[in-house]
């Protein structure tokens, strides 16, 4: 006894036969202490206000301290598992006694005895190896063996040793399993009554003290088996009782009461997030596929499972006021399941600081067949779990805009915008003329006087005038476009074989610099690019990376490397003014001036994109606050997508679609609901130099915009 009680067993259960003389031998090279094993624990995802997002788990499991846990839990814990917790060493000479006996008449291993402590130990090895995703190893800690038992009773006599009571009380009731995939205490009290494990009753604790035996017979989330649970229940409190944990008095009124549950589960991943799924989808494919955040891991899957099982705390940039108005605003412009297929998605990012306030699409987050749901982001890159992007038409002019500017030339500069023909040779690049034998021959959206003649550069832009702005490309060199798209953080979002001759078998993502159509848009962007170039602009030429996460910690609030604020000025500021001026009279007398400007007075600049056919369609625009790029265009179906000519939208017949058509409309909604309330702003001025010598007034435009 006195070896039994000092946890040293194996002498005595070798006297009796039981053991063979293997695992005698087994006992004495086995390891006398438990390695650490941090169990896994649930990372939680933020808004930026400390709203859950979305949480990630392999195990729902939610570590919490004991004082965090009911004091009727972890009385009832003890009293049904181990009601000589607080005397024995880690082994309880009694219960093997007892259990070795019973064992030896029935010629098995029908009774185990497991402390606390052993069962403890029994959950790490199991957890160790799961984490591990050492299959062999996870059998081997649950085996009904002798020998296992013998490593048990070892490692539990050493725990004791290293931890404390309490300590071991804590950590067996965040590790055990309470059935499905809830582990640990806390998960239990949410899942089965909707609470948390420090406001658990005496009924609830011996509820879920009953259920560690055997949580699949006493699953009280199954109605066939209440009667079972409520017998198991009562169980452990009249063991409390017998154990002077209660008196007799809270024991009735306990047994009287009828188990009430309130089932609530912990959806895990970004498929539970709601409007916020793509948002989120981007965070979990930027951290893991990314290579920004090897503080969670050095590979992808490190990572993947770091997020799954580390217990972090992520919180992001995402504006939930700004993400509900863009939910509002797109799907009631285009409803998720409309039959014309067309598809609309929009990205807010801060200028100045690169946040990421918002992502959506008029789409549902899901896996599930319908033409209402996709897992596919059209606001990313397709490395983080987007498409391929989309041309983006003439939402690229204000790059040859910013480097005509920065050649020397004014908003107030004359160019011809009519339509006409131009020798492709006659385009340079990097100071040599591009080597081809074809003709460019170009048209206008529409037919206007304000589309053909001689016009200043802010008249073409308002209009969106192809013949003027390919006129204007046609004095500068491609590469300083290129070099313009970069500052701006401009490029493809999915790697494709490079278009350029000398650069003949590359894949890039660059943007080229030997197309002189590459002013009409026809490089393929994703929304979130197309947001944080323009708000470059909005910011004096100031760029900045996107931020999406601002902050992780893990369980024990220790903050992680992640990413820092990268911004630098690449863009002259005063071009990035001008161009700003340029770009402001979209709204008032431009392409989308049917939308009209912001009721409030606040000042926006932006551009109307439509590519042939009304393929893809734009509106990108900017506030000195916020700065949000809205696509509007057809699904891809079964491999191929339509245009938007001769279509019924949401009920409505169009002939043609123009970025001025939905895209502005859907900007002009969001950007109205995300800055109510906050005080207008100014851009800075323009030099007087960029914009050059007064023009006179420029027509109305038709809208569209090619």
């Amino acid at each position: 006894m006195g070896l039994l009680a000092a946890g040293l067993a194996v002498p005595a259960i070798g006297a009796s036969g039981q053991v063979s003389n293997t695992a005698v031998e087994a006992f004495n090279s086995l390891p006398s202490e438990l390695e650490d094993t941090e169990m896994a624990a649930n990372t939680t995802v933020l808004a930026a206000d400390g709203s859950t997002i979305a949480t990630f788990y392999d195990e729902n499991r939610v570590p919490v301290d004991l004082d965090q846990i009911s004091p009727f839990m972890q009385n009832a814990i003890v009293a049904i598992e181990d009601e000589r917790f607080y005397e024995h060493g880690g082994v309880d000479p009694k219960g093997l006694i007892r259990a070795l006996v019973k064992n030896e008449v029935s010629g098995g291993v029908s009774q185990g005895a497991s402390t606390l402590t052993q069962q403890l130990v029994k959950n790490t090895l199991k957890e160790a190896a799961y984490l591990a995703g050492d299959d062999e190893a996870y059998q081997a800690a649950q085996e009904q063996t002798e020998e296992r038992k013998i490593k048990e009773i070892r490692l539990a006599a050493a725990l004791e040793k290293k931890m404390t009571k309490k300590e071991i009380l804590q950590n067996y009731l965040n590790i055990a399993w309470f059935g499905g995939q809830v582990n640990g205490v806390q998960a239990a009290a949410k899942y089965y009554f909707g609470t948390t494990a420090a406001k658990l009753t005496l009924p609830q604790a011996a509820m879920l003290a009953g259920m560690v035996q055997s949580p699949t017979m006493y699953d009280i989330s199954d109605k066939d088996k209440i009667e079972a649970a409520t017998e198991r229940r009562d169980t452990v409190i009249k063991k409390m009782y017998a154990q002077g944990m209660i008196d007799e008095e809270t024991r009735d009124k306990a047994l009287d009461s009828k188990i009430k549950t309130k089932i609530t589960p912990t959806y895990q991943g970004c498929a539970n997030a709601g409007t916020s799924a793509y948002f989120c989808d981007y965070v979990y494919n930027l951290i893991v596929k990314g290579d920004g955040f090897t503080s969670l891991g050095k590979t992808a899957e490190d990572r993947a499972n770091a997020i799954k099982r580390g217990g972090y705390t992520i919180k992001t940039t995402l504006d939930k006021k700004i993400l509900k108005a863009a939910w509002k605003a797109t799907t009631e412009a285009i409803p998720a399941d409309d039959p014309s297929r067309v598809a609309t998605a929009s990205v807010t990012v801060q200028p100045g600081t690169g946040k990421v306030l918002s992502m959506i699409q008029d789409k549902y987050y899901s896996v599930d067949k319908g033409s209402e749901n996709t897992t596919i982001n059209y606001s990313t890159d397709y490395q983080y779990g987007g498409s391929s992007g989309f041309l983006t038409g003439s939402t690229f002019k204000p790059v040859v805009l910013a480097t005509w500017l920065k050649s020397g030339k004014t908003l107030n500069s004359t160019v011809n915008g009519s339509p006409g023909a131009l020798a492709v040779s006659s385009f340079k690049s990097c100071g040599s003329s591009i080597r081809s034998t074809e003709t460019w021959n170009f048209s206008n959206a529409g037919d206007g006087d304000s589309e053909s003649g001689n016009m200043t550069a802010w008249d073409a832009t308002a209009n969106s005038v192809n013949g003027a702005y390919i006129r204007m490309e046609n004095q500068l060199d491609l590469c300083d476009v290129k070099k313009t798209a970069e500052a701006l953080g401009m490029h493809l979002a999915a790697p494709i074989a490079s278009q350029c001759a000398d650069e003949d078998g590359k894949t890039t993502t660059e943007i080229p610099d030997c197309i002189p159509s590459i002013v009409l848009g026809v490089a393929n962007q994703s929304p979130l690019t197309m947001a944080n170039a323009y708000a470059t602009f909005a910011a004096s030429g100031k760029y900045c990376e996107p931020i999406v996460v601002t902050s992780i910690k893990d369980r024990d609030g220790k903050s992680l490397d992640i990413p820092k604020k990268s911004c630098k000025q690449t863009l002259d500021a005063d071009v990035a003014n001008a161009a700003t001026l340029g770009l402001s009279r979209a709204l008032i007398n431009g392409t989308a001036a049917s939308t009209g400007p912001l009721a409030s007075g606040q000042k926006a600049s932006g551009k109307t994109g439509t590519t042939n056919n009304s393929q893809d369609t734009w509106f990108v625009g900017y506030t000195p606050q916020l700065a949000t790029s809205v696509w509007v265009g057809p699904e891809t179906v079964n491999g191929t997508r339509k245009t938007m000519q001769g279509v019924s939208i949401n009920g409505r017949y169009y002939s043609n679609v123009y970025g001025g058509t939905l895209a502005a409309p859907i900007w002009k909604k969001i950007m109205t609901s995300a800055l109510e309330g906050t005080k207008i702003e100014s851009f800075p001025q323009a030099p007087s130099s960029l914009i050059g010598a007064t023009a006179a007034p420029a027509a109305d435009a038709d809208d569209d915009d090619q």
